[in-house]
């Protein structure tokens, strides 16, 4: 498979992960998940530089060799941060197929509340002192996390862990209606996890797998990745400080 072709544009905790390794099933071998972040996290500079575009109002310039640009080899996407341009991945690929997985907004809100706004928040300041000491991991998924989740001008619309709290709920309804009102009808698929292959498979031609369809315990998932991240990058920077300690030590020494 070449190009894009699969927008999957529900919101991250919608069943993402799921939707990643069904696709995957289905033959598309990169699928963009948030996850592809805590592998390339150099990825994330480009995905910040496209977030300050839309926030001052430049969507316009992102455009299909922007996203080409940011999103070369990937046939597919969900999650974050994609999902945080679906009016603008929808314009550069209008011949992709959409597909918005739905969740009851109450069941949605509690877990995206325990797995994304309580792990960013809860955490920040010990990826903030890690990101000091370590550029290379930390500090570009530290900076496009706080982007998004924790500015006024981020997806949602907040600094603080309660601000960000009292308006998810309000801006996945509008992210929604969003992908309904800006997607033809005939693009686009409204699915929900609990309807298996049979819809998934007819929406996008293709014959339904001999496997169940995947069920990912991403809650799980999250915090297996963002552990195993942490640590790594955690020994980087102690190695990092003992380095600029021992230089500072050298150098008093020299100049003593």
């Amino acid at each position: 498979m070449e190009g894009m072709q699969v927008l999957s544009l529900g919101m991250s905790r919608t069943g993402t992960a799921s939707m990643k390794e069904a696709l995957r099933i289905l033959g598309h071998d990169r699928v963009h998940h948030a996850y592809e972040l805590y592998s390339h996290p150099d990825q994330c500079r480009q995905w910040l530089a496209a977030w300050d575009a839309k926030a001052k109002g430049l969507g316009e310039t992102l455009d299909r060799n922007y996203w080409n640009n940011i999103l070369a080899g990937y046939t597919a996407v969900t999650d974050m941060p994609a999902v945080c341009f679906a009016k603008e991945l929808i314009d550069a690929y209008p011949e992709a197929k959409v597909v918005l997985i739905q969740r009851e907004e109450e069941a949605w809100l509690r877990s995206f509340k325990s797995a994304v706004i309580d792990t960013y928040f809860d955490n920040s300041l010990i990826t903030a002192s890690i990101s000091l000491f370590d550029r290379e991991l930390m500090r570009p998924l530290h900076f496009l996390w706080s982007r998004l989740l924790a500015a006024r001008d981020g997806f949602f619309e907040g600094t603080t862990k309660s601000q960000v709290e009292q308006n998810a709920l309000e801006v996945y309804r509008k992210h929604n209606a969003l992908i309904i009102a800006h997607t033809p009808p005939e693009n686009l698929l409204l699915f929900n996890l609990e309807d298996g292959w049979k819809p998934l498979c007819a929406f996008l031609g293709m014959e339904i797998p001999q496997v169940p369809f995947p069920n990912v315990n991403e809650g799980d998932a999250v915090k297996d990745v963002v552990a195993a991240f942490t640590q790594k990058s955690m020994i980087r920077a102690v190695r990092n400080l003992f380095i600029i300690g021992v230089s500072c030590a050298a150098a008093f020494y020299l100049c003593a």
